[in-house]
């Protein structure tokens, strides 16, 4: 698994859909079927939502990339999970991503156009030529078990060494910590660090924040 400095925590890319395969329902995706959607999408300069397990309440990030290669549709996104976007179902989501199971990613689309294919085994699959792509979710027990995350990026250097100061200073700062407090957390852990600078009625954020990144670091 691919890792990165502190200012990418969250970020992480993968393959939504893998051309030629057959689903666990049926249908295989031809290249070229997201044409015309990502067209459309790239015209509203926007892109379909991130999701979790196809919730349309649950909106955990941001696509920041999606395009079409010779594998399938690869996908590039931002999970919420730093400083005033940090949410919980996020950090659920990142957690099962740098995690030890199943890391799916599954389509929300409707069918533009399709073909029925008979295949050897006489059974009856659907080929989908052109779809409407409405939203792309992190779903553990994903429709197409070939489409996953395949790099996720934490406060660990692509060797898996602990970066540098300087990166896990700038990690601290960007989930909400003052400089002294990040500074004091470096040096001396988490305990200084939330006696820094924290004021009575600021105590149980940082004390969030400071939980959230002792898992961070410990991952």
């Amino acid at each position: 698994m691919l890792e990165d400095g502190a200012s990418n925590v969250g970020k992480f890319e993968g393959y939504a859909s893998v051309w030629g395969s057959v689903d666990l329902g049926g249908d295989m995706i031809q290249k070229g079927a997201y044409a015309n959607t990502l067209n459309q999408w790239k015209a509203k300069g926007m892109l379909p939502q991130l999701l979790w397990y196809h919730d349309m309440g649950t909106i955990i990030g941001d696509w920041t990339e999606m395009v079409e290669d010779d594998i399938g549709l690869k996908v590039s996104g931002q999970l919420w999970v730093k400083g005033d976007t940090r949410i919980e179902t996020a950090m659920m989501a990142y957690n099962v991503l740098k995690g030890t199971s199943v890391k799916g990613l599954s389509i929300g689309y409707v069918v533009i156009d399709a073909d029925s294919q008979t295949q050897m085994d006489g059974s009856t699959i659907r080929v989908l030529k052109e779809i409407n792509l409405m939203e792309v979710s992190i779903a553990p027990y994903a429709m197409e078990p070939k489409a996953s995350v395949t790099s996720v990026k934490s406060l660990r250097c692509d060797d898996g060494s602990i970066m540098d100061k300087r990166e896990v200073e700038k990690g601290l700062r960007d989930a909400g910590l003052s400089r002294n407090q990040a500074k004091a957390f470096i040096s001396q852990g988490y305990d200084a660090a939330f006696q820094c600078d924290a004021d009575d009625d600021k105590d149980t954020q940082l004390l969030k924040e400071l939980k959230t990144l002792n898992s961070l670091l410990g991952n």
